[in-house]
């Protein structure tokens, strides 16, 4: 899997981008940037079904800039993207990190945005501590 992130001087965040070993577009995650409206609407128009196609949507702004991201995340690149509950143990959380393998990190990393999506109205997101220890993301991706 390759990972990109967009930024631009237009909006602040990253939209990030993830693409199959054939290049395919596999998911894509605006949550971390604070889009218009006008801006959902053209990534959504413009949405890249392949690699290739990024020069495109980089070719309809002035400032886009797309850069690849390293598949070794870290445990604070998790937590920012997590966004952990107010009680969970950030240290915890971090020892339960480090006794995944670098796979099960990326497969844990990858899967936060589609447990998000499955969750239940009104059901609280999990501790990050439980979250890693449970491993809902083995076998889902």
């Amino acid at each position: 899997m390759k990972r990109y992130s967009l930024t631009s001087q237009s909006f602040t965040g990253e939209v990030v981008f993830v693409f199959n070993d054939l290049n395919l577009l596999e998911s894509f995650d605006t949550s971390g940037a604070q889009l218009s409206e006008k801006q959902q609407i053209f990534i959504l128009r413009e949405l890249p079904r392949e690699l290739s196609e990024m020069q495109k949507v980089l070719g309809n702004s002035n400032s886009a800039k797309l850069t690849e991201v390293s598949a070794d995340i870290t445990f604070e690149v998790f937590w920012k993207r997590y966004r952990a509950p107010l009680n969970s143990k950030k240290k915890l959380a971090e020892n339960c990190w480090k006794r995944l393998s670098q796979a099960r990190r990326n497969l844990a990393y990858n899967f936060i945005p589609i447990y998000e999506s499955r969750m239940e109205p009104g059901v609280s997101k999990l501790y990050a501590e439980t979250y890693l220890n449970s491993g809902p993301w083995i076998n889902q991706i």
